[in-house]
């Protein structure tokens, strides 16, 4: 009678066979660990000083006066937390939780032996990683909230940061057993990290004090953490033979073409290999019937920016992250003493969010040029008509976002300003979006952070750059908290720049 092997012992047989194979040197495997342990021991080191130095600093200052919405700094460092949890969670529903490489497909999954053994190093990678981020996040929590917390307090929180992350995980992973279950629990996760800085704006309009973090209320979120996962990763481990091959297969091959995007510095290929789903997609056919007064010479164009307001409008994901973008600045500003250095830093990133929200158009255009190829229009022609959808959605989302400092700062040529810069920041994303893709085929730069193409950081500033140049005058603005007419000149003059570089086509 023939005695198969297990999965633990197919996993050590393999791993045996790659070291004899492919020999790599202790030192370099030391190298790699130290460097990798060094730097997450610098970003924990400099989140929890940030966090014990703000926790100290609020407890010796009485609260901050003025106009404006309530939200406490506790607060500001919760939802923090939570975002950067979720956003992993979110990173690992679109890349497992629980893969396999394609090579480890093609070896492994075809082999009659029992799967827990085969997955389980797999299905732990990312609760673990999640509980990493959940450590961090509790420890900066307490130190905040509990005004630098003692020994016991920071634990709990630890303990209880970890155990919540990890339960988020493992319990995508339970989902993963079905196609739509594991659809339904990316979906879901989505909608919770969106909702994270709508739950700001509310608790700023209400004035909601931070949780009580007293001794009982931490170990008893930490005990119930710990149960929680615990419980999880058991019902987890028994449901591992339930994961068919094909899921296996497609998260390992999405989390191998995120990880070679990212060593290729492409960042376009990373967005593709995040937002790849395998839900199959719904085809809407549309009769156009409002075009028929256009007239012949310009229906090409008005296809073209018809087709664009189309897939936007039919992306609900995108719509979202133009609402979730817009609430970045309003949580900067909804503080009773904003901070210009975080409003400006929080209305950076939301304005390009919004920008790289609004030009999927683009991006899929550059990636598969089919409709732009069968349009009787030049090429020039084509990325000035790319620029008229994200500009006007950009408009909206500057519209509503400078409102906000109107009423922070007082006067209408805020207004004017976001109606003036909306344009560039669209143009920046337009221009990203047509970037061309690095080039590997000559000699590789190496640093201390891996090799890259030459001119690789020429390649990913395409975009950026315009944007960042063209929002300097709202930037400037933001910092003195006045806007003088030259300022308003000058913002239409760069926006002008701003949309000419984007519709510019290099010769090749």
């Amino acid at each position: 009678m023939t005695v198969l092997p297990g999965g633990r012992a197919v996993r050590r047989w393999t791993r045996r066979r790659a070291w004899v194979r492919d020999p790599a040197l202790l030192s370099d495997l030391l190298a790699d660990v130290y460097n990798a342990l060094l730097t997450v021991a610098i970003v924990v080191a400099m989140v929890l000083g940030g966090a014990a130095g703000l926790g100290a600093d609020l407890a010796a200052r009485p609260g901050a006066e003025g106009a404006g919405l309530g939200l406490r700094v506790g607060w500001l460092v919760l939802l923090g937390g939570a975002g950067a949890v979720l956003a992993v969670v979110a990173l690992a529903a679109r890349l497992g939780p629980v893969g396999v490489r394609p090579s480890q497909a093609a070896w492994w999954l075809p082999l009659p032996v029992e799967r827990r053994g085969l997955l389980r190093p797999a299905a732990a990678i990312w609760p673990a990683v999640s509980a990493g981020v959940g450590t961090v996040a509790g420890l900066a929590a307490v130190l905040v909230v509990a005004s630098g917390g003692s020994a016991p307090l920071l634990l709990a929180g630890a303990t209880g940061g970890a155990g919540l992350a990890a339960s988020a995980v493992l319990a995508v992973g339970l989902a993963q057993v079905t196609a739509r279950g594991h659809r339904r629990a990316r979906v879901l996760v989505d909608v919770l990290l969106a909702v994270v800085p709508v739950v700001g704006i509310v608790v700023a309009s209400v004035d909601l004090p931070p949780p009580a973090s007293t001794p009982v209320v931490l170990w008893g979120t930490a005990a119930g953490a710990v149960l929680l996962a615990g419980s999880l990763a058991v019902v987890l481990d028994a449901r591992l033979p339930r994961l068919s091959d094909a899921i296996l297969r497609e998260r390992g091959f999405a989390a191998g073409e995120a990880l070679a995007a990212t060593l290729s510095t492409d960042t376009r290929a990373l967005g593709r290999a995040l937002s790849a789903q395998a839900a199959p997609l719904v085809r809407r056919s549309s009769s156009f019937r409002w075009l028929a007064p256009v007239p012949r010479r310009f229906a090409p164009h008005a296809a073209l920016v018809t087709a664009d307001a189309l897939l936007l409008l039919r992306s609900p994901r995108h719509l979202a992250q133009l609402l979730v973008s817009a609430c970045l600045p309003a949580v900067a500003l909804a503080v009773p003493s904003p901070v210009p250095v975080v409003t400006v830093l929080l209305l950076v990133v939301g304005a390009y969010a919004a920008g790289l929200a609004v030009t999927e158009a683009a991006r899929r255009a550059e990636d598969a040029p089919v409709l732009d190829a069968l349009l009787p229009v030049g090429a020039e022609t084509v990325r000035r008509l790319r620029l008229v959808t994200p500009s006007g959605a950009h408009l909206v989302w500057s519209l509503a976002v400078f409102a906000l400092l109107t009423w922070r700062y007082g006067g209408a040529e805020w207004l004017a300003l976001g109606a003036l810069g909306a344009p560039g920041w669209a143009a920046g994303a337009v221009r990203a979006a047509y970037r061309p893709p690095p080039d590997f085929s000559g000699g590789l730069v190496h640093t201390p952070m891996g090799a890259f193409p030459p001119g690789a950081l020429s390649v990913v500033s395409k975009g950026p750059d315009v944007a960042l140049l063209c929002a300097a005058p709202a930037l400037l603005a933001v910092l003195t908290g006045t806007i003088s007419p030259p300022l308003l000149w000058l913002q239409a003059a760069l926006t002008a720049v701003a949309l000419a570089v984007a519709a510019h086509v290099p010769r090749t």
